[in-house]
């Protein structure tokens, strides 16, 4: 397949078949290799590949941890770089950090990559943005990690991408901005930062960070504003949840339009469209009166604004998406629905990661996605309430409340 992208003369459906199938033959391209490097690895990894299918999370862990061991004794760095994603996954959040750091990033991938040297009288750079490379998701999941890091240096400063600029400029007024590494002063940086080597030391290997979790500031005169508007066009006393329901990657499972539509028809909340891209034919079948749709916020365009909108919600329900990211990065409640096929970054052994503290999973586990939407609804309903006035940002706060 030559295309990254859907043609436009491709269909939908048609693409989704076309990439899993690829995905299929890589697989099974890739058990060839290990199978003429090892035997036993490759039997091992069968039966993780099965355990997967099966959605039996224990087992999944147990061959995980198998077939780490196996592919560490040979080095395949193929099969070592899946299984850091993989342990990670299971909840072996330090196993997957010392692997990562052992095996896959031994070296720097520059002299003065920073790797948790002594940063006093220093200039930090930490680099969150490089396009084609990684998504925005990028710049709000190492959000907190950047709060931790300011301070440490004599200056530093942040390469984000340019939608993120004026929620990062108010987020963190000491961090120097830039959009492009172009635009930085090469010459006068010590260390440079990514967010890999970020992700393991402050994430993986300190599996309790979101105990100091440092949420980023919408803008909050926005914020009330988009509040007050929404609830005046609610039914009164009802949450306000923010949903997604829609992605165009290949590798991800969603439910149908008809479940999102049931689950809204059924579910005593006010909702509000977050989903990006144009949705009309989508709302034909949700129901253009059930759910709040402002075409005055465009997160295409406007991140800032989008992430007001996000933090006017009480909550947010979501497929993975950059959404997720965003709510959990703001410390909005927020619950993200995970498929059953053990691609995306979430744990399929508890409902929660240790670096979002308003954040909550919802897994598919075998079932349909009914009941998976009712669960999300009410692990929403719990983190609303114990979601204090004192966790909100004081910018916030009052329109929070109203």
């Amino acid at each position: 397949m030559l295309f990254k992208k859907r043609p436009s003369w491709i269909s939908q459906d048609r693409w989704l078949r076309i990439m899993r199938q690829r995905d299929r033959r890589k697989i099974w391209r890739r058990q060839a290799v290990r199978f003429l490097k090892s035997p036993k690895l490759a039997a091992a990894y069968f039966r993780y590949r099965q355990a997967i299918d099966a959605a039996d999370w224990p087992r999944v862990k147990k061959y995980a941890l198998a077939v780490t061991e196996q592919a560490v004794k040979i080095r395949d760095r193929q099969t070592i770089g899946e299984m850091t994603l993989a342990l990670e996954r299971v909840g072996c959040y330090r196993e997957s950090a010392r692997l990562w750091l052992s095996e896959i990033a031994r070296t720097k991938s520059a002299p003065n990559e920073w790797r948790g040297e002594d940063l006093s009288g220093k200039i930090l750079l930490i680099n969150l943005y490089q396009p084609d490379v990684y998504g925005m998701g990028v710049g709000y999941r190492c959000a907190h990690v950047v709060a931790k890091l300011i301070g440490r240096a004599r200056r530093t400063m942040a390469v984000v991408e340019p939608r993120q600029v004026p929620t990062y400029r108010r987020t963190f007024p000491a961090l120097e901005i830039f959009t492009s590494l172009d635009d930085v002063p090469k010459d006068e940086v010590d260390f440079v930062a990514l967010h890999e080597y970020l992700l393991a030391e402050f994430d993986l290997k300190q599996p309790s960070a979101g105990e100091n979790f440092s949420p980023l500031l919408p803008n909050p005169e926005k914020t009330a504003q988009l509040r007050k508007k929404y609830l005046a066009m609610s039914s009164g006393g009802k949450p306000l949840v923010g949903l997604s329901w829609y992605s165009g990657h290949h590798g991800k499972d969603l439910p149908p339009l008809v479940d999102w539509r049931d689950f809204i028809a059924r579910t005593d909340a006010t909702f509000v469209s977050l989903q990006y891209g144009n949705i009309a034919g989508d709302l034909d079948i949700l129901g253009r009166d059930r759910i709040i749709v402002d075409e005055s916020i465009d997160q295409l365009v406007d991140m800032d604004s989008f992430c007001a909108q996000v933090a006017a919600m009480d909550g947010t329900i979501s497929i993975i998406s950059t959404l997720t990211n965003v709510s959990a990065a703001l410390g909005v409640p927020a619950v993200v629905l995970r498929d059953d096929w053990f691609r995306r970054n979430l744990p399929v052994l508890s409902d929660r990661v240790p670096w979002y503290p308003t954040l909550r999973v919802a897994g598919k586990d075998g079932r349909a996605w009914a009941p998976v939407l009712d669960e999300s609804f009410s692990k929403l309903r719990a983190l609303i309430a114990e979601r204090s006035p004192a966790s909100i940002d004081p910018g916030t706060s009052a329109a929070m409340r109203d």
